[in-house]
């Protein structure tokens, strides 16, 4: 025991020693030039991580402010595609709507068109019964006269009452614009179909 008291002793005498030590160095100029250096360089670090901060900070701040330009650009040029977007889809659906009134108009001259050949055949078969009707009268006119010296006296009296070729001329005269009105108006229907029955595209 008397050994560990005296270690212990030596021990708390050196301490004591070195405690003195420090603080009589801590006294010295040295030291205290020292930690003044010291202080100056952990002022300089502080100094410049504040710049670089303060750098960082412009930098970002620009960039985050170009970013919003940027954003602000991009949604005026989408608020100018959505109004493109929307004047295009009017013009469609009048494109559409002019279609289907021309459309509705074709068909309605179309089916007028089919009622005037329709009439206009109806009058060259009547006409055409009427050539065969007089075909048959004449005929009969000609067996009518008791004797032929006197059909070929009549003949001579009025030689275009007694021609049925001249009937049949006239008549052709007559009904030749007729016929080329009927033949006009076919193709006039048949063009008119033709271009109803080619397909819409309502997508464009």
């Amino acid at each position: 025991d008397m050994n560990y008291d005296s270690e212990q002793i030596d021990q708390n005498n050196e301490d004591v020693d070195l405690a003195k030590e420090q603080l009589k160095r801590r006294n010295t100029i040295e030291y205290a030039t020292e930690m003044e250096l010291e202080c100056a360089k952990v002022r300089g670090d502080l100094l410049s991580y504040k710049m670089e901060s303060e750098r960082y900070h412009d930098k970002y701040t620009y960039t985050i402010n170009d970013l919003n330009q940027t954003v602000s650009k991009l949604k005026e040029k989408l608020s100018a595609h959505q109004d493109t977007i929307s004047i295009l889809k009017q013009q469609k659906d009048a494109q559409i709507k002019l279609y289907k009134t021309r459309e509705d108009k074709d068909i309605e001259k179309v089916i007028d068109l089919e009622n005037k050949v329709e009439v206009l055949a109806n009058i060259v078969y009547k006409t055409g019964q009427s050539v065969q009707t007089m075909n048959m009268l004449n005929n009969k006119c000609r067996t009518s006269f008791a004797k032929p010296e006197y059909l070929k006296k009549a003949k001579q009296a009025n030689p275009h009452f007694y021609d049925i070729g001249c009937y049949n001329d006239n008549l052709a005269l007559m009904l030749s614009p007729e016929s080329d009105e009927v033949i006009r108006l076919e193709k006039e229907s048949q063009s008119k179909l033709s271009d109803l029955v080619r397909p819409f595209d309502y997508a464009k």
